[in-house]
């Protein structure tokens, strides 16, 4: 049994690879914070309740002869960078970083990544538990 085929599975995957997105591009905010004209770009968050009506995650099937029925792939907005939009200051040079929000969404991503490491490690456990196999093992 193959668990990443697993919905819930596929959605903590989804999110952590999310979360890395994210930290990049908070990062390259925070690198570029005395480059002028710069403004900071976030990602959009992603919402699974939308992603679980568009059925993004579902598998697309593989058209190898010109007679199959071809289905249409529906794009998935997960990860688009989006312009950060709450800038409260801009320096003379036109900088829109702001470090201190930066490093508070930088503290919020970890702490997401921190519980999604947990719910994964806790549904490994049940998975064990209905196995019989101890936690330990």
């Amino acid at each position: 049994m193959d668990l990443g085929s697993l919905p819930v599975f596929k959605m903590m995957t989804a999110k952590m690879d999310w979360l890395g997105r994210r930290q990049r591009v908070l990062a390259q905010n925070i690198a570029n914070a005395d480059t002028p004209d710069y403004v900071p770009k976030d990602l959009k968050a992603i919402d699974f309740k939308d992603a679980r009506r568009r059925e993004s995650f579902r598998l697309q099937l593989a058209v190898t002869n010109s007679g199959h029925v071809q289905s249409k792939i529906q794009q998935s907005s997960i990860g688009d960078e989006k312009k950060d939009r709450q800038n409260y200051e801009v320096s003379p040079t036109g900088n829109a970083v702001v470090l201190e929000e930066q490093l508070i969404k930088v503290a919020d991503t970890a702490g997401a990544h921190q519980l999604v490491t947990n719910l994964y490690r806790k549904n490994l456990g049940l998975f064990r538990i209905a196995l019989g196999r101890q936690s330990g093992q």
